[in-house]
């Protein structure tokens, strides 16, 4: 079986130029009954099958014979991936996992790392797993996670497989090209409504929220029950997604009111994931801006979100990457891809809407009591966010400069206290 990088993991792969990597991760946080550092090793190294792309490497192709292809690291060690960090304070986990999700991964390896966070008695405290945008896009990674959890047994199949032939790869590829032309009318469509989601928004208001960022980060996490989420949702006419995009865009308001600037309304990317064409593998997610009111009460924002969100969902989705990845790699070999990034005017910040698991996460036999996603700006984002729903709680978890974006605290606390409205009646 020949597997292929997708037209979004190749973007991933040229767009990886900024200050910070293009990687995500996550900590996983455990209670009192954490599981042993053994035992935890053991169950990782059991679940590994289950997800191959963690002993696998990307592998360029000779001249005619497609795309780079998935192959299995023959000399694959889980001790060169995983490894064990003692902490004398939980409070430096953060800074343990933000820096890890710093570090870039070396391509001639699989594309991931992981650190088993210990306390001073030697105790689990949290797993912390990074791993590249071209292995798991922030859409992704949850569905990783859900695979090395306990689970039915993982059937072990040969390892490592053999490398496809060159005669394999130009017959498959050649194949592949054929199959192409048909769907050719399809993405033609595509790329037209790519380009109109693209310039739907508009500029996004100059606000000091877009100016270049360094290779330093600090995250905040805030959470709330969900079902009093939903329940508000419900009761101003939104969704969960529409609430949470309301308290981000008032919560960036206020940020911006303390700095003496005044909008509103802000220009907000929300990724989205949709099934390729040909039924592709890989990545496969578009961007959708979206401007979104910023002022008034929390349960007029909701209505107002909910709006410009009902109606960007019945423009059909579209393949924005397929239209970006050709731009980015030209500006990538021009050497212009940082100068883009550090200077585009389409969007304020981004929000990542991520649907956890109903029940808590399993690993060895105990449960996973907190998660927290992991994400970088680049570019002139200054701030991110990650919404996740997990085991009966909505968190929202911000990433930012701290340099850029020294007023965290006050972001962090607008947050808090829209979510605190969320827990009462509208």
């Amino acid at each position: 079986m020949i597997e292929r990088l997708s037209g979004d993991d190749l973007m991933s792969l040229d767009g990886d130029h900024g200050t910070v990597p293009m990687q995500v991760g996550a900590i996983l946080w455990f209670g009192p009954d954490a599981p042993g550092v053994d035992a935890l090793v053991e169950h990782l190294a059991g679940r590994l099958p289950a997800v191959p792309r963690l002993r696998q490497v990307i592998r360029r192709t000779p001249l005619g014979c497609g795309r780079p292809i998935w192959v299995d690291d023959a000399g694959f060690r889980l001790a060169g991936h995983l490894s064990v960090a003692p902490v004398e304070d939980p409070q430096q986990v953060d800074r343990l996992a933000l820096d890890l999700l710093a570090v870039r991964l070396p391509r001639n390896r699989p594309l991931w790392a992981g650190r088993i966070v210990t306390g001073p008695d030697g105790s689990v405290l949290a797993l912390v797993l990074v791993v590249h945008h071209v292995l798991a896009d922030g859409l992704a990674a949850l569905a990783l996670l859900g695979a090395l959890a306990d689970g039915a047994d993982v059937p072990a199949p040969a390892f490592p497989r053999p490398v496809p032939s060159r005669r394999d790869l130009t017959m498959e590829n050649l194949r592949g090209r054929v199959a192409g032309l048909r769907t050719l009318p399809m993405v033609a469509r595509q790329l037209v409504m790519a380009v109109r989601l693209l310039v739907a928004g508009g500029a996004a208001p100059r606000t000091s929220l877009n100016r270049p960022t360094g290779t330093r980060r600090v995250v905040y996490s805030v959470s709330r029950e969900l079902e009093t989420v939903r329940e508000a949702a419900h009761a101003s006419g939104g969704t969960i997604n529409d609430a949470a995009l309301a308290v981000v865009s008032g919560a960036v308001r206020r940020l911006l009111a303390g700095r003496g600037e005044d909008v509103a309304e802000l220009v907000i990317s929300v990724p989205f994931a949709f099934h390729a064409p040909g039924g592709a593998e890989g990545n496969a997610s578009a961007v959708m801006p979206l401007r979104l009111p910023a002022t008034g009460e929390l349960a007029a924002r909701i209505r107002g979100v909910a709006d410009v969100t009902a109606a960007a969902k019945r423009r059909p989705r579209a393949m924005t990457n397929a239209l970006l990845r050709p731009g980015f790699a030209l500006l990538v070999r021009a050497g212009l891809f940082h100068r883009f990034i550090d200077s585009q005017r389409t969007v304020n910040t981004l929000v990542t809407n991520v649907r956890g698991p109903v029940a808590p996460l399993v690993l060895a036999g105990r449960p996973v009591t907190r998660l927290v996603p992991l994400t970088s700006p680049t570019g002139n984002l200054t701030v991110a966010f990650v919404v996740l729903s997990y085991a009966g709680r909505l968190s929202i978890t911000t990433i930012a400069d701290p340099d850029a974006c020294p007023d965290l605290d006050a972001l962090a606390a607008a947050l808090a206290d829209d979510l605190d409205r969320l827990s009462r009646p509208l």
